[in-house]
């Protein structure tokens, strides 16, 4: 019955195989083709039999080629001897499996990865044979080296990752666990870099990540580790510290190296970094495994470094455990803020601006209050703060608006204000970083039938000098609309005279340590005047808070300052108090 046919009884087809002798040209035709090369070498060092991928891979043309003596001998005897010796001498039957390195004469250097069977029989010519089967791995060895290196690398700075780095520091501490001194996780944020991206393109923040890598290197000891680990987040792990001392300052030379200038396209820009430092401790090297722990001393590192933001930026702060649970209070404290704005447990309370010529009311500032249920009054400090970090000052700041337009529409139709008076809204920088945020005042004035000239938003120096291209429009937005932006808290930042003249606004008001309060001299009084004809050039009028005593009033009104506020006058209070208010 001839292959292929199916029998009466319904046998299965039986497949007629090729004769016994055409079995090995099979076999060298799917070894060709998958580029596998085969050769088989007697213990004497000749070679019995090769195929042509073999001939190709080893660059000869036929066998005699690969025999001793010959070119292509040395590319084969290379890959030979980095086998077991016994196996290619005919010491032992076995075999080996691995990856074996040659380059050649003119330096090109190539994997190859092996396998070699080594077998005794005395029948055989030269006492045995022994085979050898080898693929060229070069390529995907690369591919491979290349793919490791991403996986563990930055690719904009070619610094370590974060998955790097922790393996980093769970190595050092498990390391420093037997012997004296400690490890130090060093986090640093480069200040103000989305700005940089915002103002300028991606390019120029790239350049200034490229540089601050490079100086962090520079800055660091040759054993330590430095990472990328954010977008705008770097991490030095130093191990065998002394103390604390020297961790800081460590972190301090860090400082001094990412602190300046940088020229960038004819630009000058000015940057500066935050830094946190969190040191192991007993909890870290004796109890916690090392991945937990360096885990935790991230999280501590990067805890200080907030810290550090908070405090005003281009500094340094240690970790202390006080802080981690500060942080979980802020972080409770959001989610509860965030409850209290949704379910409107917020009020809006009102102080009294007066003219300090003719002693009548002509604005009061809105001001914010929140009483917690257990906690009792918060101060207002404390959870504006709080919303900033948790994202919650945007629903925060949109509340206050709305009560603020809304009373001072009742107050209009009580005929309780006059013409001139405006409401004061204080703003975040995150509220004037908003895109929407220019849309949203202008529809809740609509919304009360109100002009614009009502509303003056205030924000502090900080918030305004920011370099921020959204808040600059903003502002300008704003402004053109007949909005008054007032610069408030002003003297207490460390640019309070570059604020008058960077910042378009309409007011200014005076913190209150600028404010003559009681004990101050006649130099105090020419300088705060000083400060009053400079923004009056400037078409500002000035505000001053915190008035307290009847001759800081009297003061205050001789350095020909426009406006007044503070407990003298007027405390805070509901928005139905402000009409036994009109007057000081």
């Amino acid at each position: 019955m001839q292959s292929g046919q199916r029998s009466d009884d319904s046998r299965r087809d039986v497949l007629v195989p090729p004769p016994p002798g055409e079995w090995s040209d099979v076999i060298t035709e799917l070894l060709d083709a998958d580029q596998t090369s085969v050769v088989v070498l007697g213990f004497d060092g000749l070679v019995r039999a090769a195929n042509d991928s073999a001939l190709k891979l080893l660059g000869a043309e036929s066998a005699a080629d690969l025999q001793p003596g010959a070119s292509a001998h040395g590319m084969l005897r290379s890959i030979l001897d980095q086998a077991p010796r016994h196996l290619v001498t005919g010491g032992y039957d076995g075999t080996w499996q691995g990856d074996v390195d040659h380059t050649d004469p003119a330096g090109v250097s190539r994997v190859f990865r092996a396998t070699i069977a080594a077998r005794r029989d005395d029948s055989i010519d030269g006492g045995g044979f022994v085979g050898l089967i080898a693929h060229d791995v070069t390529r995907s060895r690369t591919e491979t080296t290349r793919l490791r290196h991403e996986a563990n690398h930055d690719a904009l700075t070619g610094l370590a990752n974060r998955r790097q780095i922790m393996s980093v520091l769970a190595a050092a501490i498990a390391a420093q666990r037997s012997r004296p001194g400690h490890v130090a996780a060093i986090f640093i944020d480069v200040d103000r870099l989305k700005y940089v991206n915002d103002a300028l393109g991606h390019s120029i923040g790239d350049r200034l990540l490229l540089s601050t890598a490079r100086r962090l290197a520079d800055s660091a000891r040759p054993d330590d580790s430095v990472a990328r680990i954010g977008g705008d987040e770097f991490l030095v792990v130093c191990s065998d510290v002394p103390d604390v001392a020297a961790a800081l300052e460590l972190a301090d030379r860090m400082q001094r190296a990412l602190t300046g200038r940088l020229r960038v396209r004819q630009l000058d820009l000015h940057f500066s970094v935050s830094i946190g430092v969190a040191v192991s401790d007993h909890e870290i090297l004796g109890t916690l495994d090392s991945t937990e722990a360096a885990a935790t001393m991230i999280d501590n590192a990067d805890t200080a470094m907030y810290e550090a933001k908070a405090a005003g930026r281009k500094r340094c702060v240690l970790f202390t455990p006080e802080m981690k649970s500060a942080a979980r209070e802020r972080t409770e404290l959001g989610a509860e803020l965030s409850r209290a704005i949704a379910d409107k447990q917020l009020r809006v309370e009102f102080q009294p601006l007066f003219s300090a010529v003719t002693r009548r009311a002509v604005g009061a500032e809105a001001l914010v209050r929140w009483h917690h249920p257990e906690y009792g009054a918060i101060e207002p400090t404390t959870f504006v703060r709080v919303a900033e970090e948790s994202g919650a000052i945007g629903k925060m700041g949109e509340f206050v608006l709305e009560r603020a337009l809304i009373e001072t529409r009742r107050w209009i139709e009580d005929e309780t204000v006059g013409d001139d008076f405006a409401v004061h809204v204080n703003v975040s920088h995150v509220q004037l970083a908003s895109p929407s945020f220019v849309n949203l005042v202008h529809s809740t004035l609509r919304l009360n039938d109100l002009g614009p000239h009502r509303l003056v938003l205030e924000a502090r120096e900080a918030a305004l000098l920011g370099q921020n291209p959204d808040v600059d429009r903003s502002i300008r937005a704003l402004r053109r609309s007949g909005i008054q932006i007032a610069i408030d808290n002003f003297g207490t930042g460390a640019n309070a005279l570059s604020v008058l003249t960077d910042v378009g606004a309409d007011l200014l008001k005076l913190d209150g340590s600028l404010g003559l309060p009681s004990g101050s001299t006649d130099a105090d009084t020419r300088i705060v005047r000083a400060i009053v004809l400079l923004a009056h050039a400037l078409g500002m009028r000035v505000v001053a808070e915190r008035v307290s005593g009847t001759d800081q009033l009297r003061r205050l009104r001789s350095a020909g300052c426009d406006l007044v506020q503070g407990n003298l006058l007027g405390a805070p209070g509901p928005a139905s108090e402000l009409i036994t208010l009109a007057r000081y």
